[in-house]
């Protein structure tokens, strides 16, 4: 601490304010306050004034950093006045693709702005106060494993929730001074902008997509497929320009200025300019503002500890929020174990002594994966050699791409238009090498078997590693022993598990107002409804991703609502389902308005109806040895609406279910009088829960220990009905609903 007096306060500044954002309370900043006036009075007596310096420096940054941010996560809700809410607009973030998101402030509460298609938002610009009329809300949980947690990164970002305008009207604009300084943003995206434009002039959407997202940060101009990839390879980083990607723009800068001036601080003047001009052409995002700043620390300090100290409490002061986000994380890790594990790596690497150039390249990309691993770990479904193996030449790939993206734009504004094609193609080659690098870990990650290794025994591995690569300090034995024991403990929890493995997995998914149930039973798969369109597209996807599913083997569609059968249109048409069955493969009007709806999605309903094969009762469908399906109802259908829907008996491991689809009391009924229905231990209650369904002699008939419910939040029909809840607990059959507890997950051992 003597030697670098930063690293205390920056120590404790980011354990108090993580603290405070995990625990939202005052109470916790208080009890941080006290414990660190205490310490710092006996320093003072024991008269170590470095220690003491620092820890009064933490008392004052906390205090502010802490304040600042229970002022906004305890924020109440402002009134509404003459009929709306009066805001002022804190930031626009534009994109490649024309899209906004715009943070606005309501008294003392911060929500991202949102507005139906046709009401016009482009102009307001930071510092505009408005009159809205809307409503605020807030932002739904994840309701499946994989899911993104949007109400956590909203959070992260200071704003808790969303505000959905009807009607806005500009009031008043901040002055000519305050505007000018506001609008820089927007001045730097048309600069942006317009570069891009040149840079990329002649390359078709794929390869403009990859540039803007790799080296620019904005992945407006991606596709889904794109996207996905990174996210399942565990690469997702990599399209955020990091201090990765500041390396490689600045990669030549420090060894001209080395050249023209030996000392730094005459030429830290000049790598700070140009580590700014270089934000203003990147974008002045969060992960280009954090990569300026470290790299400027790192350039101008003589101690590179003390400068990413320096760094993170310059980060922490401007954004205590910074702290709960991942990119934060990743950055300052990345950093620390590239200090403390390159040495040690080149000294492994002794065998390559004529290649030092690539010696340190190398064990810096190393070091920098090793100090990231855990946190990458929160951004990727699955982790092995294959997926460290990708991510450190992915790594490596978008470095070398941002090397030559600065001289590109460069050249491409001296040379004429048509030149930018040539001047792109290095560039674009090793993009090119990246996204087919990311496609084949992204490949491997969906075929691979089984579920991913145990994350305790990955960190386990992984601590163990970097106490070992870590240079030879007091704690290093410690860590060594610790790791042992963390891995050992795994490992025999991971060889309880294979004992008595798990046979398998049944999952309720949360698709809103719709049904959807993921079965997976050894390496066979199975779905049974999927939700809306846009569910399947998306939720339903991400749960498949999840689990690493790239195709199911079969889906059965129990009838042709689209809230049931929606998903599977949008998953067949992405190539992740097998075959499907149903029902009812004729023509009436349930189809006629199937059809109808997913042609208007551009999805060809004959492509899905191509893959559909009749089924009806009596037929059985066995994914292994313990599990199997069987359709008991109908045994002719002839409609595809609610009453023909597919009733499925479903034996897992000696557990029996029953999927209801839609059907109503009528056809309840007539199961009951034919005697098809017997007792079961799950029911998944048929049509979201309708007054018009669960009968009681159904319930008494089926005697279900356990009732699931899936219906969507605030619902427009008001399912599920109190009188079937009613009838439900009456029947003393525990309830579960999609809409309260998300996603509902049976496991069979």
């Amino acid at each position: 601490s003597y030697r670098r007096p930063m690293m205390l306060p920056v120590l404790l500044l980011f354990a108090a304010c993580s603290l405070t954002y995990s625990a939202v309370s005052w109470k916790v900043l208080i009890a941080v306050t006290l414990i660190i006036a205490a310490i710092s009075v006996f320093f003072l007596i024991k008269r170590e004034t470095a220690y003491f310096t620092g820890l009064v420096l933490a008392l004052i940054l906390i205090f502010i950093c802490c304040t600042r941010m229970l002022s906004v996560l305890n924020a109440k809700l402002p009134s509404e006045t003459d009929g709306g809410y009066t805001g002022t607009v804190v930031s626009s973030d534009i994109r490649l693709s024309g899209t906004r998101k715009i943070t606005a402030r309501f008294g003392d509460v911060n929500a991202e702005l949102r507005a139906d298609d046709g009401l016009d938002l482009s102009y307001l610009k930071p510092g505009v106060c408005f009159k809205a009329s809307g409503m605020f809300k807030e932002p739904a949980p994840p309701g499946n494993p994989g899911e993104f947690d949007y109400p956590a990164y909203l959070k992260s970002k200071g704003i808790m929730y969303l505000f959905y305008a009807d009607s806005i009207t500009s009031t008043s604009e901040p002055s000519k001074a305050v505007k000018a300084l506001l609008s820089f943003p927007e001045i730097c995206f048309r600069v942006r902008k317009g570069l891009f434009e040149r840079f990329t002039y002649g390359r078709c959407k794929e390869e403009k997509a990859m540039f803007a997202a790799v080296c620019l940060g904005d992945t407006s101009l991606c596709d889904e497929s794109l996207t996905r990839d990174f996210k399942i390879s565990g690469c997702s980083h990599l399209l955020a320009v990091s201090g990765t990607h500041f390396a490689g723009f600045l990669v030549v800068l420090p060894y001209i200025l080395g050249v023209l001036s030996p000392d730094r601080k005459k030429t830290s003047f000049v790598y700070v300019l140009f580590a700014f001009i270089t934000a203003c052409i990147t974008g002045w995002s969060e992960s280009v503002t954090r990569a300026a700043v470290m790299s400027s620390c790192s350039f101008s300090g003589k101690d590179s500890i003390s400068a990413i100290a320096v760094s993170a409490i310059v980060m922490i002061a401007a954004d205590p929020f910074c702290v709960s986000r991942t990119g934060f994380l990743l950055s300052f890790s990345a950093c620390i174990a590239i200090k403390l594990l390159s040495g040690r790596i080149r000294e492994l690497m002794a065998f390559f002594k004529e290649k030092k150039v690539l010696v340190m390249a190398i064990s810096a990309q190393i070091a920098a994966l090793m100090g990231t691993m855990p946190f990458s770990g929160l951004t990727q479904n699955r982790s092995g050699p294959v997926q460290f193996f990708v991510q450190a030449a992915g790594s490596l790939l978008a470095k070398s791409a941002c090397v030559m993206f600065v001289p590109g734009v460069i050249l491409s504004l001296i040379l004429p238009q048509n030149a930018s094609f040539a001047v792109s193609a290095p560039a674009n080659l090793i993009l090119t090498v990246l996204k087919n690098t990311v496609k084949a870990g992204a490949d491997h990650s969906m075929s691979a078997a089984g579920k991913p290794v145990d994350p305790v025994i990955l960190i386990s591995l992984w601590l163990y590693i970097f106490a070992m690569l870590m240079p030879r300090f007091a704690i290093r034995k410690g860590l060594i022993r610790l790791s042992c024991c963390l891995l050992a403990v795994s490992t025999g929890i991971t060889a309880s598990g294979i004992v008595r493995p798990l046979k398998a997995e049944i999952v309720f998914a949360d698709v809103g107002q719709g049904d959807c149930c993921l079965i997976i039973a050894g390496y066979h798969t199975c779905l049974i409804d999927s939700g809306t369109y846009e569910k399947g597209d998306s939720a339903v996807s991400d749960l498949l991703d999840h689990y690493g599913i790239g195709s199911v083997d079969i889906a059965f569609m129990t009838h042709w609502d689209m809230d049931h059968a929606g998903g599977i249109a949008a998953l067949k048409k992405k190539g992740r389902i097998g075959r499907i069955y149903t029902g009812f493969t004729g023509y009436d009007e349930d189809t006629d308005a199937f059809e109808r709806s997913v042609r208007l999605r551009n999805c060809d309903p004959e492509e899905v109806r191509s893959s559909i094969e009749q089924t009806k009762a009596g037929d059985v469908f066995e994914l292994c040895e313990n599990v199997r399906l069987i359709v008991i109802y109908p045994e002719n259908c002839t409609g595809g609406g609610n009453a023909g829907s597919l009733v499925i008996e479903l034996e897992c491991c000696g557990t029996k279910l029953l999927f209801t689809g839609d059907i109503g009391l009528e056809t309840e009924t007539e199961l009951i009088s034919s005697n098809i229905v017997n007792d079961i231990e799950i029911l998944k209650v048929s049509h979201h829960g309708s007054r018009y369904a669960s009968s009681k002699d159904f319930l008494e008939r089926s005697s279900p220990e356990i009732s699931v419910i899936s219906v969507g939040r605030n619902n427009l029909y008001g399912h599920p009905s109190a009188a079937a809840v009613e009838r439900i607990n009456a029947a003393g059959s525990r309830i579960y609903r999609t809409d309260c507890d998300g996603a509902v997950i049976c496991e069979f051992y």
